[in-house]
């Protein structure tokens, strides 16, 4: 049955959420979003599938909803819920909008897992740790994964990023780097779209950048890094801390190093690629917050 509405816009009442779910990722992510991405999109949809079947998106209620988060909070940790709980919020944001069903069932939802995921030290790097890492890594600019771990901890570029990086990117004359495209480093199929629009942004970087990027050995295809698994730079990240912590700490840390000299927000946003200031107040809120302690102590 479709639901005409005062706009004339004509919309099917009776599909299912599932459905909605594919429609709105095919059409608003599946363009904007990198593929590595795309496939957390995916997962979400396979969760929609077990949870939901074939509900229809207007009979989902609040209730259901966080009945079904009460039982995914079981079984995963926080951040998986929280990513499972954002994607399906940005949907159905959507189907509010485009007059589908009139309430956004996700928004009195509140996730308790019993796995927190990692701590917030597994994130982030002492600054002893950081500055050490650094100083390790930069003796070996032959080593590929001691190079991404160096470039990544100087400039808070993604994995993908970094090794999608090629020698025209590099200006020598202004200090910059340029992000415009990331490699695939899932399969190495080559080049791809960064992971959203506004991770396309220029990276400031000093001089000892700039020397090490010189000293790193030529590749035929004119990239600076060759291909490298992720999983080999967890390795020797965790070898060089001395702990467990992965290559992603590195721009948290990278993020927090910033907070820490009083960069102001919107430079640390548009140098680490966030869509928006939210999301950079968001995920760096403790930082921030240790930050003020300090600056009012002053």
């Amino acid at each position: 049955m479709e639901l005409k509405l005062q706009d004339n816009i004509n919309v099917d009442e009776d599909i299912t959420f599932l459905n909605y779910f594919k429609q709105w990722c095919e059409v608003y992510k599946r363009p904007n979003v990198s593929d590595i991405t795309y496939k957390a999109y995916i997962h979400t949809q396979h969760k929609i599938e077990q949870f939901l079947s074939d509900k229809k998106l207007k009979d989902i209620t609040s209730t259901t909803y966080q009945q079904i988060l009460n039982s995914y909070s079981e079984t995963h940790s926080q951040n998986t819920v929280d990513r499972f709980n954002i994607h399906i919020k940005s949907c159905v944001e959507m189907a509010v909008h485009e007059g589908y069903i009139k309430r956004n069932f996700c928004k009195f939802a509140k996730i308790n897992a019993k796995n927190k995921g990692r701590d917030i030290e597994t994130k982030f790097l002492e600054v002893e740790e950081y500055e050490h890492l650094i100083y390790e890594t930069s003796k070996h600019p032959e080593y590929a994964p001691h190079a991404a771990l160096y470039l990544i901890a100087k400039t808070g570029m993604r994995f993908s990023e970094c090794l999608g990086v090629t020698v025209e990117d590099i200006d020598y004359e202004t200090g910059t780097l340029s992000v415009n495209k990331a490699w695939n480093y899932t399969n190495n199929s080559g080049f791809m779209e960064t992971k959203t629009k506004s991770s396309i942004r220029e990276i400031p970087l000093d001089n000892d950048s700039l020397n090490f990027i010189k000293r790193l050995p030529k590749h035929a295809d004119g990239r600076l890094l060759p291909n490298i698994s992720n999983n080999t730079a967890n390795k020797t990240l965790r070898r060089i801390v001395g702990r467990e912590v992965r290559v992603h700490s590195l721009r948290h840390t990278y993020a927090s190093y910033l907070i820490a000299h009083d960069i102001d927000l919107i430079s640390i946003s548009q140098v680490l690629g966030h869509e928006n200031l939210n999301i950079t107040l968001t995920v760096y809120a403790h930082q921030l917050s240790e930050q003020k302690s300090r600056n009012d102590e002053k």
